[in-house]
């Protein structure tokens, strides 16, 4: 690749620097016109050697100049020699005032003359060297020098071998070279000489401004101006660099956009997801419905345009991707080798202005996406309630008085017998058969005068699963079990909380009897007040609907709170699932989190965690897609439906979909 050195810096108005000490070496250097037998091709001599590493370590930037390179790979005298005279040639606006500095470029062996001296200007006419040299000294504004060279085969290839194409060249560049100045063109004021030196060929420039004021030159300023010339002069070799460029730019950013459209299809193949990438689009989305103006990335607030920044950071961790930027960075590292030896520090792909526009082309993907869960609203059903309490040893086996006697005078016990126990398991189990159920049946007539198997029996006659089913039996023996539990109840003692809830939940219900809500409410109220937890339950979700019983939300909330933080799962279910929605109950999605997580193993709660983690205001949708995949894994429909909604919505679902919709 071809080379362009350029060097700009501020024109001082006197020097520090002594100049006698460099000039007298290269008035008397080895391989000059009054040292004829030394030969040129030897050694670099000792005092060539330690002049350079003064000059080195006064002119550090001299390692940029083509003549250094020369001396390092060959150091012999006459490369010593080049580079010595080229440091010095390069650095006289430091070595001298503006004035001789002035005349130097003029008058310097191997300026090209137009007239008596070499300087030139924009016009065709004579310029009085003195006049300008004074002009320059006596200018207290700032004075930039800048000096392009190449080396002489480069110029004779690109044709910069005579004062035109120079002169030309530097007329192309001033507004360039004003622009990164920050001088007005109509205040700028320029000469410059070209030096047809042998081994490079280069052009000296002075800049200024008439408005002292005007004139700074960045160090970006400098960069843009090599920039420049680099292009103009290698315009035709640098035109296929930067067609490649923009065909890498282009297909980077439909290399993105693809990823944004169709992450589902690729993430699948790869068997992997990505949830962060699937909550920061989630967040991105809620935020720029909550942003006002443009929804363009410039006019983005800083956490806006954060959230972006870290879909794209993820986007640019793409294989394709990364090869492709690499691609691009190695490219303009080659563009900057023409004008520099420096190597670049490229940004990140996130921080390269060069491609906003993925940014924006992110911002537009996401708007489009529907984000708008369906609405699917379910319940827990409620427990058996009507089930006696577990079956415990610690409850006793209470035959209360055995005095108490029925209609056929036949006397009436309660009894947890082990025959009761087999039989009523039987009624319960999932996998109750006829046989099961007739097995039921024979044992509990077999304890006919025990209220807990009359009550079982008529729940047997109930059931359509047993086969048995009979609505006269059923009333009968719910009608004698509800007579039975109302005379032991008052002699009660350890089981008189079961006995209150269970006539409760009769009256409640209608077994064996009316519907009654007041009596219910009253057995219900005593049976609560011993503590019993599924009378509280009843009580707290009754009083939360007033459906059947009068509405007290207070109270029902404060029973609910009593048996949840008690650890009851089914009342952590439900206060959980009040305080996600905060229709009854201001939301609070921290107490909403608490509860359900005491009660995550039901699926229905699995599957309310995963809407919670969908509304909570840190997004976390690798622990709803979670909650929503232990739901669907049970069956669960409405989970299977949002999580579906989820991954449609946001193009990544192939992979759990198929798994969802097999279970």
């Amino acid at each position: 690749m071809p080379k362009i050195i350029v060097t700009s810096r501020y024109l001082k108005s006197g020097s520090k620097k002594n100049l006698a000490n460099y000039v007298k070496y290269v008035a008397t250097r080895e391989g000059s016109v009054a040292v004829k037998n030394i030969d040129e091709n030897a050694p670099a001599t000792k005092n060539q050697q330690e002049l350079i590493l003064s000059l080195l370590n006064d002119f550090p930037d001299s390692k940029e100049l083509f003549e250094y390179e020369d001396y390092v790979k060959n150091p012999t005298v006459k490369n010593g020699s080049a580079l010595i005279s080229e440091i010095i040639d390069r650095n006289m606006d430091r070595l001298t005032n503006r004035r001789n500095y002035v005349g130097y470029l003029a008058n310097r062996p191997g300026s090209v003359k137009l007239g008596s001296h070499g300087l030139f200007n924009e016009k065709d006419e004579p310029i009085d060297l003195e006049k300008i040299a004074k002009e320059i000294s006596d200018h207290s504004g700032n004075v930039w020098t800048h000096v392009v060279s190449l080396r002489r085969d480069d110029a004779q290839k690109m044709g910069y071998d005579n004062l035109t194409a120079w002169r030309e060249l530097v007329k192309r560049q001033i507004p360039n070279i004003a622009k990164n100045s920050k001088i007005n063109m109509a205040n700028l004021k320029w000469y410059a000489a070209f030096h047809d030196k042998k081994t490079n060929p280069h052009v000296h420039i002075i800049v200024y401004s008439t408005n002292e004021r005007e004139g700074f030159l960045t160090n970006h300023g400098i960069e843009k101006i090599r920039s420049s010339f680099a292009n103009d002069i290698y315009s035709d070799e640098l035109l296929h660099l930067y067609e490649q460029q923009t065909d890498l730019r282009n297909l980077l950013k439909k290399e993105s956009k693809q990823l944004m459209k169709s992450l589902a299809e690729k993430i699948s193949q790869d068997n992997d997801f990505d949830p962060e990438l699937m909550n920061l689009v989630s967040k991105l989305h809620t935020q720029l419905a909550e942003s006002k103006g443009k929804k363009v990335y410039g006019y983005l607030k800083s956490d806006v345009k954060k959230t972006v920044d870290e879909i794209f950071m993820r986007l640019a961790d793409n294989e394709s991707v990364k090869k492709m930027y690499d691609l691009w960075c190695e490219m303009e590292q080659q563009k900057h080798d023409v004008y520099s030896s420096a190597k670049v520090n490229f940004p990140s792909l996130v921080d390269n202005k060069e491609f906003r526009s993925v940014k924006n082309l992110i911002i537009q993907t996401v708007l489009q996406m529907d984000f708008q869960a369906p609405e699917i609203e379910i319940e827990m059903p409620e427990p058996d309630m009507d089930i006696p309490l577990p079956i415990d040893e610690d409850v006793g086996n209470e035959t209360v008085d055995n005095s108490v006697e029925d209609s056929t005078q036949n006397k009436l016990y309660i009894k947890w017998s082990d025959s009761y126990k087999e039989a009523h398991k039987l009624i319960l189990s999932n996998e109750s058969t006829l046989d099961y159920y007739k097995k039921a049946e024979k044992i509990l007539l077999s304890e006919s005068n025990n209220v807990l198997a009359i009550y079982d029996l008529g729940k047997l006659y109930s059931m359509k699963e047993s086969s048995l089913k009979s609505n006269e039996k059923t009333f009968e023996f719910y009608e004698k079990a509800l007579q039975g539990f109302i005379q032991f109840e008052p002699k009660a003692k350890k089981i008189k909380p079961y006995l209150q809830y269970q006539i409760g939940m009769m009256y409640f219900k209608g077994l064996g009897t009316l519907v009654d809500n007041r009596k219910a409410s009253e057995y219900l109220e005593k049976s609560a007040e011993l503590g019993n937890q599924y009378a509280k339950r009843l009580l707290a979700f009754e009083h939360i609907s007033g459906k059947n019983f009068e509405q007290n939300i207070e109270k029902g909330i404060s029973l609910l709170t009593e048996l949840a933080d008690s650890g009851d799962a089914f009342s952590c279910y439900k206060l959980g699932t009040l305080y996600l929605k905060g229709e009854i109950v201001n939301q609070d999605l921290d107490k909403a989190e608490k509860y359900l997580l005491s009660a995550e193993d039901n699926e229905l709660t699995q599957y309310a965690l995963g809407k919670l983690y969908l509304q909570k205001e840190k997004y976390d949708i690798k622990k709803a897609i979670s909650y929503f995949e232990k739901s669907a894994d049970k069956n669960m429909q409405q989970a299977i439906s949002l999580a579906d909604f989820i991954f449609s919505a946001l193009k990544i679902w192939k992979r759990i979909k198929k798994k969802l919709w097999n279970t």
